[in-house]
């Protein structure tokens, strides 16, 4: 199985490299960051909903993914009422959202100049996703029991049977803002 993590290696590395075109490296850079980040966010949620049957790892694995992903984050929490876990999912989105257009503008903006500074941006925007997988949890209500790291918390709301729907994620996908 080939490991996510190469590509952000190679999103790190690749900038240093004086023998090529700058802006070349920094687009293809930014683009390795943002499918390093978001493969992985992508099989966290896979593995929490492969089981589920409402469509959701059916959707996770189109061509809507790229949309879906952060969707499905923003509709987890317009579920919860615990602050700094909606926001906390609310950051994980926009963050992914923000990596994903930086990426769609390397790849298709060829007028537009791209320098290293994005490439910071981007690597901004993955350090801010890593930690919130890392360090995103749940305080239980009446417990002392506190669920850390997505896949945890996810796994909890999984077993509460409060996991977006494929209609919820759907909806958020396409409302305008």
């Amino acid at each position: 199985m080939f490991n996510i993590d190469e590509f952000k290696e190679i999103a790190e590395k690749l900038p240093t490299f004086k023998s090529l075109p700058n802006e070349g490296k920094y687009r293809t850079a930014i683009g390795r960051y943002y499918y390093c980040i978001f493969l992985k966010l992508r099989e966290i949620v896979k593995e929490i909903e492969q089981d589920r049957e409402d469509g959701i790892y059916e959707l996770l694995n189109s061509g809507k993914a790229h949309k879906a992903l952060p969707a499905y984050f923003r509709t987890l929490s317009d579920k919860i009422r615990v602050d700094n876990l909606k926001n906390d999912l609310i950051t994980l989105a926009e963050a992914l959202e923000d990596l994903r257009k930086l990426r769609n503008m390397c790849d298709y903006d060829v007028d537009v100049s791209i320098s290293f500074t994005k490439v910071i941006e981007a690597e901004i925007d993955i350090e801010i996703i890593e930690q919130t997988i890392t360090n995103l949890s749940y305080q239980k209500p009446k417990s002392k029991t506190k669920i850390v790291g997505l896949k945890n918390v996810l796994e909890y709301f999984k077993d509460k049977d409060n996991l977006p729907t494929y209609n919820e994620v759907i909806n958020i996908m396409y409302r305008r803002r």
